[in-house]
């Protein structure tokens, strides 16, 4: 029996503490899908968001955008999801309708309506809406937590290797910033494709964790010395044919730079807001250097829906393997969010509902 209330994290206005409560079931529309949440990715998109002003376009608002659980009531004119099925979801709310949702390229929408848990609320409740166009379905095999976790913590890697720094067999990849949610699936991702890796990140313990949790190629410490002059030296001064830069910050981009090889690609995952981090991360670009080199620089905006699936199929298929290292609950997110802020979050962190 579905409940008339719900617990949920509700933030009531930008720079106020989450606060746990009991609040109404969201409303389903004609399109939506009501989905009983049995998992939610906690990761730095969400710690970013509530520290970046503008981003929440109405309070109160409920976060959480890596959502996964069983579908149990339907609008009227759903068609394609049935109560009972388990699904996961897409992150941004588009349009369905403008040329580039059509081609499959929702993450490019025309008419882009927000995202999940910024302006529509999200998984940090026990009952989720969402529209009909945005799930998933979870194939069997995949526990909840692990496709909440792929549907953006490694549904990202799958596009931002394939489809963006295009990687094959051979090639050379750094991934900077490789022991976080999203770069330990990156560096499993990059070496899925037949990539030799090379994941940088800060300190032994990291690098570490990297080496257990997804084995690269090649460990290169940002503290120990120039990510460059680490990665020349260890491509026998050739350089990388793509770096991965899921930190973005003012200094991980010139490094990044001047880590690529000729015709290399530079691909931005990460970004280092300066609401939030209190420095332009701007970088700048040598168009002589860039026009000798034949490089090119890549956005990689989230994913397609079809990614999404083909990402859960890997998962299913034993190809990637979720690495999270904390499940806790709703009551914990607050702690989990100061963790992940603070730098000390190694890997995926999610929490989940009692079944």
């Amino acid at each position: 029996m579905i409940p008339e209330r719900m617990k949920a994290l509700v933030l009531e206005g930008f720079g106020q503490p989450l606060r746990l409560s009991q609040v109404p079931l969201p409303a389903v529309g004609p399109s939506d899908v009501l989905v009983r949440v049995g998992a939610c990715g906690v990761g730095l998109t969400v710690v970013n968001l509530l520290a970046t002003p503008g981003r929440v376009d109405r309070y109160p608002r409920i976060p959480g955008h890596e959502i996964a659980g069983e579908v149990v009531a339907v609008g009227s004119e759903v068609r394609s999801v049935r109560p009972g099925q388990r699904v996961t979801n897409h992150f941004y709310l588009t349009c369905g309708q403008c040329r580039h949702c059509r081609a499959g390229r929702e993450t490019l929408c025309l008419a882009p309506r927000g995202n999940v848990g910024q302006n529509r609320d999200g998984g940090y409740a026990e009952y989720v809406s969402l529209p009909e166009r945005n799930v998933v379905a979870i194939p069997d095999g995949v526990s909840d937590v692990d496709a909440a976790v792929a549907s953006d913590a490694i549904a990202t890697p799958f596009h931002a290797c394939v489809k963006e720094a295009r990687l094959a067999p051979g090639d050379r990849v750094l991934v900077i910033g490789a022991a976080g949610g999203v770069g330990i699936h990156m560096v499993q991702m990059a070496r899925l494709c037949g990539a030799r890796v090379l994941a940088a990140d800060l300190g032994r313990d990291r690098l570490d964790f990297i080496e257990r949790h997804a084995g690269a190629d090649t460990l290169v410490d940002a503290r120990s010395g120039d990510i460059a002059a680490q990665v020349m030296a260890a491509t026998g001064g050739e350089g990388v044919d793509a770096v991965i830069d899921i930190v973005a910050s003012r200094s991980t981009l010139p490094a990044a730079l001047a880590s690529l090889g000729m015709g290399g690609r530079l691909v931005l995952v990460g970004a280092h807001p300066p609401a939030v981090y209190g420095e332009d991360p701007g970088f700048i670009v040598d168009p002589i250097r860039f026009l000798h080199r034949a490089l090119e620089i890549h956005a990689s905006r989230y994913v397609s829906l079809a990614e999404i699936e083909r990402t859960l199929g890997l998962v299913r298929e034993g190809r990637i393997r979720p690495v999270v290292t904390e499940v806790g609950t709703l009551e914990q997110v607050p702690e989990l969010h100061e963790s992940i802020a603070r730098g000390r979050s190694l890997g995926r962190v999610a929490i989940a509902f009692p079944g």
